[in-house]
């Protein structure tokens, strides 16, 4: 794993040993910071599903103000540490030692830019959590919430307040783009 991109640009980062961790692969990690290239320069990003941190330390190498980190697994996240560490970003980071759903039903404060959520394949872990993120708060009105998943998972197009805009897929990969619906109110 390296990153592709921004003041990092080409430093490799540690991975984790065996299958457990999947880490987004280059070709998708490029495509999706590409489709936010213009979004992640002082965003607020939320990764969720976090592993070694390759994601997160992408937006934090091109430009992102910081990244929050929930990652529940101790093992991974030695090495999300020496990641951020490699790449001299700790300052800009915040690791959340906890599962996805309990940081969500807990999370507080300013709402993020971008929240990217890559949760493991073949299980439903991302529908699980789907529904808390499109309840609202945790992400700013004008946010975006991407969420790397297996092609043939599906997700509906309207999750509480969410509305999928777009989906792109590279290979077995899919990364679908949620944003704010619109209010029925609003003229």
């Amino acid at each position: 794993m390296r990153i592709i991109g921004g003041t990092s640009r080409g430093r490799r980062l540690a991975g984790a040993p065996g299958t457990k961790v999947r880490p987004t692969a280059d070709p998708v990690k490029e495509a999706l910071f590409n489709i936010l290239a213009d979004r992640i320069p002082q965003a607020r990003f939320l990764d969720l599903f976090a592993g070694t941190g390759a994601v997160g330390i992408e937006a934090l190498s091109r430009g992102a103000s910081r990244v929050t980190f929930v990652e529940s697994h101790a093992g991974t996240r030695r090495l999300l540490r020496a990641n951020l560490s490699r790449c001299g970003f700790e300052a800009r980071a915040d690791i959340q030692a906890t599962t996805v759903s309990r940081f969500l039903t807990k999370a507080a404060g300013e709402p993020y830019d971008i929240v990217f959520l890559d949760p493991p394949y073949h299980t439903d872990e991302g529908k699980r959590v789907l529904p808390s993120l499109g309840a609202g708060a945790i992400m700013h009105p004008d946010g975006v919430l991407v969420i790397e998943h297996f092609h043939k998972t599906h997700l509906e197009d309207r999750i509480g307040q969410l509305t999928r805009v777009k989906t792109y897929r590279y290979g077995d990969a899919l990364l679908s783009m949620y944003r704010h619906s619109p209010r029925e109110d609003s003229p």
